[in-house]
C-alpha cells in the first residue's frame, strides 16, 4: 500500500535503470521527502520497500515495446497518481531506450504535471553501442520534454569514461549508475558541515530553461585535479551539443577535505572561457563527502539541439505526429481502441 504523499519533493525511479539509480539515491541525505518506484517487472523491486512500488502488470509473458508498456499502464493510472499527488516537485528518473523507461517516463511526467507538480525528467541515454535502443530513446526524450518543465539528460558513454577498457558489461552499467548517483546526489544534497549545496531554487534556475539540460561528469586525481576534471566534464558536454550554447550552468565539485577554496574558485571561474561563452550564468556547489579523486559535474542548460536529434530521424519529416503514431502502435490485443494515456 502506497503511503499518502503530503507535499515536498518526490523522486520516482522507472524501469530497471531508474530504480537502481533512485534506490542508491535513497540512501543519501537529500532534499527529497519521498522515493517511489514503477516498473513492468517485479524483479526490479528487489532492493526497495514494497510499499513504495507500483507494478504495471501484463496478462501474459511477452516482450514489451514502449507502446505496450503505456497501454498496460492504463490500469495503473490511479496508483501512479497516488505516487505524485500532493508533491510540489517530482523528479522522474529513467533509462531511455528500453520498453519500460521509454514507455512510462513521459506518461508519469504527464500525470505529475496534471497533479500540479513541477516536473523534472532525468533521462539516462543508452550507450553508443546500443544502437537498437536509440530510436525509442529519441522519441521518448522528446515526449518527456513535452511533458515536463525541464529535462536533465545524462549520457551513459560520458559516465563510463573512467572504467577500465576490459570492464564487463555489468561493470560498465554499475559504473555509469554510480557516477549518475554521485552527480545527482550532489545536486540534491542537504546542507552539511563544511559543504555548500546548490539548493532547489538555484538548481531550477538552470534546469527550467528552454531546451535541454545536459550533465557532463569527469573525475581526476591529478595535481591540478579541479581544472583537469572541469575540462573533462566540458569535453563530455561537447560530445552531446555545442557547449558554447549553454546560457546557465551549475558546477558541482565532489571531493574531500583536500579540496581547497582556490581550486573551487578556479573551476567556477574557468567555465566560461573553457566553453567559449563568458556570458554563461554559473552557480556552484561543493560536496566534501567524496574522496581525493575529485568528481566535477557540470549541468548546463539552454541547448536547442543535441546529438539525440539524430536518434529519431522520422521527426524531421513527420514532426510531432510521430510521437503518437509510434508510441501508440502495437498495443496488446484488446487495447487498440482505448484512448492514449496522456
Amino acid at each position: 500500500m502506497l503511503v499518502k504523499n503530503h507535499g515536498g519533493v518526490t523522486v520516482v525511479g522507472i524501469g530497471s535503470a531508474g530504480i537502481k539509480i533512485v534506490s542508491l539515491l535513497s540512501r543519501k541525505s537529500l532534499l527529497v521527502d519521498r522515493f517511489a518506484y514503477i516498473s513492468c517487472d517485479e524483479g526490479d523491486f528487489s532492493t526497495v520497500e514494497p510499499k513504495d512500488t507500483v507494478l504495471v502488470e501484463s496478462r501474459v509473458d511477452q516482450k514489451l515495446t514502449p507502446a505496450m508498456a503505456r497501454g498496460l499502464a492504463l490500469g495503473s493510472h490511479g496508483r501512479i497518481r497516488e505516487v505524485v499527488n500532493g508533491s510540489k516537485v517530482v523528479f522522474i528518473v529513467a533509462g531511455l531506450g528500453g520498453a519500460t523507461g521509454s514507455g512510462l517516463a513521459p506518461l508519469v511526467a504527464s500525470v505529475a504535471q496534471g497533479c500540479g507538480a513541477t516536473t523534472v525528467g532525468v533521462a539516462v541515454m543508452p550507450f553508443e553501442f546500443e544502437k537498437k535502443m536509440k530510436f525509442y530513446a529519441g522519441v521518448s526524450l522528446r515526449r518527456l520534454r513535452a511533458s515536463s518543465r525541464g529535462v536533465i539528460v545524462i549520457d551513459n558513454d560520458t559516465l563510463m569514461r573512467s572504467s577500465p577498457a576490459d570492464s564487463t558489461l555489468t561493470t560498465l552499467y554499475d559504473s555509469a549508475n554510480k557516477a549518475a548517483v554521485k552527480a545527482l546526489g550532489s545536486l540534491l544534497s542537504k546542507s552539511s558541515e563544511g559543504s555548500k549545496p546548490i539548493g532547489l531554487n538555484k538548481l531550477f534556475g538552470t534546469v527550467l530553461q528552454d531546451g535541454y539540460s545536459l550533465l557532463g561528469v569527469s573525475s581526476s586525481g591529478a595535481a591540478d585535479k579541479a581544472e583537469d576534471a572541469l575540462a573533462g566534464a566540458v569535453v563530455s558536454l561537447s560530445k552531446l551539443a555545442e557547449a558554447k550554447e549553454a546560457n546557465h550552468a551549475v558546477v558541482i565539485l565532489n571531493g574531500n577535505a583536500t579540496l581547497s577554496g582556490q581550486e573551487v574558485g578556479l573551476a567556477v571561474g574557468r567555465l566560461g572561457s573553457i566553453i567559449d561563452n563568458q556570458a554563461v550564468d554559473v552557480e556552484y556547489g561543493v560536496d566534501y563527502s567524496g574522496s581525493a579523486q575529485l568528481q566535477v559535474s557540470v549541468l548546463a542548460s539552454g541547448f536547442r539541439s543535441t546529438k539525440y536529434d539524430d536518434y529519431d530521424p522520422l521527426s524531421k519529416i513527420l514532426g510531432d505526429r510521430i510521437l503518437d503514431d509510434e508510441m501508440d502502435a502495437s498495443l496488446p490485443e484488446g487495447l487498440e481502441l482505448l484512448q492514449p494515456c496522456d
